[in-house]
């Protein structure tokens, strides 16, 4: 070899993104090229933006033989990529090329973008079929998940729930980074009480949404120059912060969608269709928001499937009691929420998770409300997806995530095509690109996927399970005042298993009369079904209102809801 790893580290240490460049070109020419003949079809690499060639072939006759690895490409700044892997495999058995960590060298040349799913110029593909040959000559086994480049998996070991202290929580430090809620409306203090359908957004995710559409912004993994190679790397660097914050194996298993109501409509298409039957059954629950029973219930009618429900208690729980009477072999998908938005349950995810794997099936959660109210683990409940929303986890609009496990993603099928998940168009057929690009088609949410990662960052920095905690006492507050207005009723189960919702109605006041006399007091809830009518239907109402919790409310926002309800009952002549 020509040149040497640890000669590329050296030169690459002081270098900026334009230099990096330069240097690849300058490497690119020097590598020795193939003659015509030698660029067969056969070893051809497809690759959207470029093409690469590529042999490799025993060295000697060992049983675990040193790999010859020889390679090409029409793009000279692909053959200064192709230089640095053949430097990192220079001298090395097959067994050692299939567990070596390349991503490693990407990461400290800060070159991981051209070793992503995302960038199709012909090295992804050589990357793969280099370990696929070393696999196969060293007869090793690789538990590295596919789309991982050669590298081992990557798991991300930082602190998932955040900041751990024993200070107080400061709510009212922590509102102040909210700008919506430091301005007055009729001269009153907005009291906030509906995220449950959308957080606000701090400062940080704000100004992190300015600096990109001002700063850098371009199309995601598309463009060679300085705007495009930062938006990638904002973006990749957002989607490893996700992982962390879920504890998901591998960032590559971190999908961007639009939303949590997509994603569970692109899982019902994408994974449904393919895998369930007539005669199979899909099992839900009554409290499921639409976006977590309609999918599933409109798969059940084109599969011939039927549609099942867990039992639920008395007081809005699972009834796991009875969980054997509808789970069952036929069983092909278990969907639940992993918080209920009206009644606050907290579902227990992992027993459930054991029981559907246990006659083989596969489990959705519903995340949206769960995901940004309480630490999120899917190795410790091993899910097949969880999926949530950015604007309920203090994040921008119009962006969602995907978590599936390895094999699930695999399985499967895109549901939108075209620019970006493809890995090769023929006429007659094509092949997608392997997740999470496989299901990110045409242009991304660009701005609010880096965006999302600022405001996990944000939730991490004052720490998850400190939200939590903040969100439960002033559950306990409102549950403890709220229990003592005349005529009030609380839907739900208790303190222990709930999360920071509440939804309530007086039996003498209408959920949309109180809405309205709330607002005069600046005082935002949600009146009506939540988009649970199923739920509202078992409950034996049409409406009910509902305050929902975040880190930026307070123990006087609790107080103000009780006073204006109190005086709402008075204006309302029904008391």
């Amino acid at each position: 070899m020509f040149i040497t790893l640890d000669e590329i580290f050296e030169e690459f240490e002081d270098l900026d993104p334009r230099d990096q460049s330069q240097y690849l070109l300058e490497i690119g020419y020097e590598l020795p090229r193939f003659e015509d003949n030698q660029k067969r079809d056969e070893d051809l690499v497809h690759g959207c933006q470029s093409q690469v060639w590529l042999t490799a072939a025993p060295k000697d006759g060992a049983a675990d033989p040193v790999l010859q690895i020889s390679a090409d490409s029409d793009a000279e700044i692909v053959r200064g990529l192709i230089t640095i892997l053949l430097a990192s495999y220079e001298g090395l058995t097959a067994s050692q090329v299939a567990a070596y960590p390349i991503t490693d060298v990407f990461d400290r040349l800060h070159l991981r973008q051209y070793i992503s799913p995302q960038r199709h110029n012909g090295l992804q593909g050589m990357v793969d079929r280099i370990r696929n040959s070393a696999i196969a000559l060293s007869g090793t086994h690789s538990d590295v998940p596919k789309g991982e480049q050669a590298g081992v998996s990557v798991t991300v070991k930082e602190s998932r729930a955040g900041a751990e202290t024993d200070a107080p929580f400061d709510a009212e430090s922590i509102r102040a980074e909210f700008p919506v809620l430091n301005q007055l409306i009729d001269g009153q203090r907005p009291i906030f009480l509906d995220s449950g359908a959308s957080a606000q957004k701090p400062k940080a995710v704000i100004d992190k949404e300015r600096e990109v559409q001002e700063g850098y912004f371009a199309n995601a993994y598309r463009g060679r120059h300085a705007f495009g190679a930062r938006i990638d790397e904002e973006l990749e660097a957002s989607r490893k912060r996700i992982a962390a914050f879920i504890n998901a194996p591998s960032e590559r298993q971190i999908v961007f969608t639009p939303g949590t109501t997509a994603t569970l409509n692109m899982v019902a298409a994408g994974w449904g269709d393919r895998f369930t039957k007539p005669g199979d059954e899909i099992l839900i629950t009554e409290m499921e928001h639409h976006a977590n029973f309609v999918p599933w219930q409109q798969l059940a009618k084109r599969a011939g499937a039927t549609l099942r429900f867990i039992p639920l208690t008395n007081d809005g729980r699972l009834d796991m009691s009875r969980l054997d009477e509808v789970l069952s072999k036929k069983t092909r998908l278990v969907a639940v929420c992993g918080m209920s938005n009206v009644l606050g349950t907290v579902n227990p995810i992992a027993e459930l998770t054991r029981a559907a794997h246990d006659v083989g099936a596969v489990i959705v959660v519903d995340g949206a409300q769960s995901v940004p109210h309480m630490t999120s683990d899917v190795q410790a409940d091993d899910v097949d997806f969880l999926i949530f929303s950015g604007h309920k986890l203090y994040g921008p609009t119009g962006v969602g995530v995907l978590y599936g496990r390895e094999d699930r993603l695999e399985e499967m099928e895109p549901v939108l095509f075209g620019g970006h998940m493809i890995d090769r168009v023929f006429k007659d057929h094509s092949t997608w690109a392997p997740p999470p690009a496989k299901f990110e088609a045409g242009t991304l949410p660009i701005v609010q996927a880096i965006a999302l990662g600022t405001a996990v960052e944000w939730s991490q920095n004052v720490g998850i399970d400190r939200i939590h905690a903040h969100e439960q006492s002033l559950l306990q507050l409102a549950w403890d005042q709220l229990t003592a207005i005349p005529n009030m009723q609380i839907y739900g189960p208790g303190l222990e298993h709930r999360g920071g919702i509440l939804s309530f109605r007086m039996h003498d006041v209408h959920p949309e009369d109180l809405a309205a006399l709330l607002d005069r007091k600046a005082i935002m809830t949600r009146h009506g079904h939540h988009c649970a009518m199923p739920l509202h239907d078992l409950l034996g109402v049409s409406a009910t209102t509902r305050t929902s919790f975040a880190a930026y409310n307070t123990a006087e926002d609790v107080s103000a809801l009780v006073s204006a309800i109190m005086s709402a009952r008075q204006i309302l002549r029904r008391n």
